[in-house]
């Protein structure tokens, strides 16, 4: 889904540029050090904010704590002073994890790891946005069915393109213009409802 809107972005503004995979944090690192990055898709944190210039939000996910399928309920209390959540190394969840008092927090390398520490019950909770998950259960040829999620919701997660710090405020502006634009076709709408069905 993001790999579509940024390439239609791209196209619009006649920028002629390609999209690079990149780890995590190498991303991190080129697009707050170099001119002429953009990281795509990030959660906007008051922590991350004045390492960027912003354009967005392009889609918005709330996160909550998911757990096996058929596993009692328990609540958000019992959670953090008993249970094992697992969470992705440098996610906002993390630090909101931990500064609402959560007692065993285990980090992961990725939402992959995280899951399959569920999985093999090393851990009781994961983090993870509505929308996100069914691509993820997909990719781990897993049943759309294997979590539930809590009533825990940790954050309404608005995702952003983070473009490098020097970036001028006028060329932040026209990007931003032109997402609003994308934004009010029929053409995002069926990008963001095909996502939903399809984890494209």
């Amino acid at each position: 889904m993001a790999f579509e809107i940024v390439d239609w972005l791209l196209e619009d503004l006649n920028i002629d540029s390609e999209i690079e995979v990149l780890p995590w944090n190498r991303g991190m690192s080129l697009t707050q050090s170099k001119e002429n990055h953009v990281l795509f898709s990030v959660a906007r944190t008051k922590e991350r904010e004045k390492w960027f210039k912003w354009v967005g939000p392009f889609y918005s996910d709330k996160v909550s704590l998911y757990q096996l399928n058929g596993q009692p309920p328990r609540d958000k209390e019992s959670i953090k002073e008993n249970d094992v959540v697992v969470v992705s190394k440098g996610y906002p969840e993390e630090q909101i994890l931990r500064d609402e008092g959560y007692q065993n927090i285990v980090l992961s390398d990725n939402s992959g790891f995280a899951l399959q520490m569920l999985i093999k019950r090393r851990g009781d909770y994961f983090p993870i946005g509505h929308a996100a998950l069914p691509c993820l259960l997909s990719k781990n040829n897993l049943a759309a069915t294997t979590l539930r999620a809590t009533d825990v919701v940790l954050l309404t997660s608005h995702l952003y393109l983070a473009m490098s710090p020097n970036t001028s405020n006028e060329e932040v502006a026209r990007w931003q213009r032109a997402l609003d634009d994308i934004k009010r076709t029929e053409r995002y709408q069926d990008i963001i409802e095909n996502h939903a069905r399809h984890c494209q």
